[in-house]
């Protein structure tokens, strides 16, 4: 009965966005019905979703998506993130925030009432794309031909905290960049729409670049203690695709600074904002359609992936045609120094969307060329590494005095003093690198990091008159954010430069010394939790006769699946992780593998800074 009604509701909501579809001469009917029209569809699309909830919560197998995809004895969290953890749920999800951005447009937008129903009338259209996509080839509420008392479970890798929630982070990014479309587009064919579209571009650009930096973010944390190999970032292909729409997104937020200067230029703009969704859709076909070979990928459904792929060809297509038709005109030159704040944002542009086609191409080789080929190829980390830091390198020494740059003159205040603070700074990390293992890229990451921080500081102290207030923080929030970027800099500089890895074959009783500390090998502890069977490897972390912490490592079997996950073990501290994994037995002698990350929070903390800076600038007027 509650698939019926998920079913129905959906369908019901298709069919209220094709009437705001339907031409305003044809409908004839005030626009205040038309918006109760969407906002109802808006509505029926999250009764559906919450119906499949409500079937995951209710253990429901007479769905046949539950039954592939739930369990009885599962956690209720686990019952309810299943709902968005495969594919059919993930796309209705997808749907359901496309509907629910419309919405919120529709209520807090301020643009004329004609611009506004252009708007949601592009929303609509890609919200129909994808509510056939689900109808006809991705339904969630099909109903199982015989009858079942048990599913099969959830993928037990899926079973986390961080990543129950990680999904619909990355969604509300994704799916953020199709209103950013949508207005986008109305600018193009709404010629007198004024300039309030670009305040509201940049008002949604940055909500949804916030939320795609929060979902990587949390992909990145889950990776680095579910995934066992002490890392956070491996240049898989899923997360590049992520990367991509958000280094995109990052230039179209730079951009639509501009505003703030001499003239917005509306053709980047848009060009910008066509990208970002379509990139996002891309990201998606690429997922869905199977043909990655990625731990985070978990469809491989060919006909649907082409499907996806025709989306992505008909929406990226729609709007570079609109473009290229429409495009608005160049009203006034733009103001170009050898050093002003506007050839700082145009070069570092540049520098992020050659990033983006670096990343794309090292991204979609591989499957170029097992297509013509029937040869699987690999592109991984060190390609990435000597291709896209580089690029991106003088971007953010660019960065690091960008703010301070003026929009009409050369002038920096007080260039001698910034001058004398870069030279010294180098000065002292060359030394700290020279008497310690000295590597080129930490040094240039170190140097890179502090001096973003430090000048970003400078540049407030020289320019604003310190006060405990929120102008204040208003005032100086791009600084916030280039510090952020800074922190994390330095984050993954010396996490991944200066990381260490010990290997020890150890029994219970034992000790090994780690980097001046002792780790001693308490016990094995063997726990029958609800859903899986836990083993536990307890260790004690000590030094000078304190125990720092104790850590627990280990594995967990899910019987429903058969499957085994490693869970590691951190210690967390400000300036470095201890990190264990446990491995393989052999007569009581148990092989583990410990590493010491340094300063990795400085990654998290850098992160949690560029979120308070978007949300600053969010609520900025």
């Amino acid at each position: 009965m509650i698939s019926l009604i998920g079913f129905f509701s959906l369908c019901l909501s298709t069919i209220f966005c094709i009437i705001v579809l339907i031409p305003y001469s044809i409908l004839k009917i005030n626009i205040k019905y038309l918006l109760f029209i969407f906002r109802s569809s808006t509505f029926l699309v999250c009764i559906s979703f919450v119906s499949l909830i409500f079937a995951y919560v209710t253990s429901d197998f007479s769905n046949f998506n539950v039954f592939q995809n739930s369990h009885s004895d599962k956690p209720l969290i686990y019952k309810i993130t299943g709902s968005w953890g495969n594919h059919e749920g993930s796309i209705l999800l997808w749907v359901c925030m496309i509907s629910i951005y419309g919405f919120l447009y529709s209520i807090f937008s301020k643009s004329l009432n004609n611009f506004k129903i252009t708007v949601l009338k592009i929303q609509s259209a890609l919200f129909l794309i994808f509510a056939f996509f689900i109808i006809f080839t991705s339904n969630p509420f099909l109903v199982n031909s015989v009858l079942v008392e048990e599913g099969l479970g959830l993928n037990p890798i899926l079973q986390d905290p961080a990543l129950a929630i990680h999904p619909p982070m990355l969604y509300l990014g994704y799916v953020g960049f199709s209103l950013v479309f949508s207005l986008a587009i109305a600018s193009l064919l709404k010629k007198n729409s004024h300039q309030i579209w670009i305040i509201e571009i940049r008002k949604w650009s940055m909500i949804s670049w916030g939320f795609l930096t929060a979902g990587i973010a949390l992909g990145s944390y889950w990776a680095y203690y579910e995934l066992g190999w002490g890392g956070w970032w491996f240049w898989d292909p899923v997360e590049n695709i992520s990367l991509m729409p958000w280094i995109a997104g990052l230039a179209l937020v730079h951009s639509l600074l501009m505003i703030r200067g001499e003239q917005a230029i509306e053709k980047w703009i848009v060009f910008l904002a066509i990208l970002c969704f379509s990139l996002c859709i891309l990201g998606t076909f690429l997922v869905r359609s199977g043909i990655l070979t990625s731990v985070h990928s978990f469809a491989s459904d060919a006909s649907r992936g082409l499907f996806i792929l025709l989306i992505f060809f008909v929406t990226t297509g729609f709007g570079f045609l609109v473009f290229l038709i429409k495009s608005p005109s160049k009203k006034n030159d733009l103001h170009l120094l050898l050093i002003n704040k506007t050839s700082a944002l145009i070069i570092n542009n540049i520098l992020m969307i050659i990033a983006v086609l670096t990343i794309l191409l090292g991204t979609i080789y591989p499957i170029i060329v097992e297509v013509l080929t029937n040869t699987r190829v690999s592109v991984g980390g060190p390609y990435f590494n000597s291709t896209v830091l580089p690029i991106l390198l003088p971007g953010f020494l660019l960065m690091s005095i960008a703010p301070a740059l003026s929009w009409q003159t050369n002038k920096i205040k007080k260039f001698k003093l910034y001058v004398m603070c870069f030279l010294i700074l180098s000065a002292v990390v060359l030394l700290q690198s020279y008497l310690t293992d000295f590597n080129p890229w930490g040094f240039i990451g170190l140097i890179l990091g502090l001096w973003i921080i430090f000048a970003s500081i400078l540049s407030i102290v020289l320019r604003y008159k310190f006060s405990i207030t929120i102008k204040y923080i208003k005032t100086i929030n791009s600084f916030i954010a280039h510090i952020g970027v800074g922190v994390m800099i330095i984050g993954i500089t010396v996490s991944s430069i200066y990381q260490k890895e010990f290997n020890f074959n150890i029994t219970v009783g034992e000790e090994v010394i780690i980097d001046n500390e002792i780790l001693k090998f308490k016990e094995i502890k063997l726990i029958d939790e609800k859903n899986y069977q836990s083993l536990r490897a307890v260790f004690s972390l000590e030094k000078k006769d304190t125990i720092l912490s104790y850590i627990e490592a280990g594995k967990n079997y899910y019987p429903v699946s058969k499957t085994i996950t490693t869970e590691a073990g951190i210690y967390h501290d400000w300036f470095k992780d201890v990190y264990i994994t446990l491995g393989s037995e052999n007569n009581n002698v148990w092989f583990i593998r410990v590493y010491l990350n340094p300063l990795v929070s400085f990654i998290w903390i850098g992160v949690i800074i560029m979120l308070f800076s978007s949300i600053i600038a969010v609520i900025k007027k």
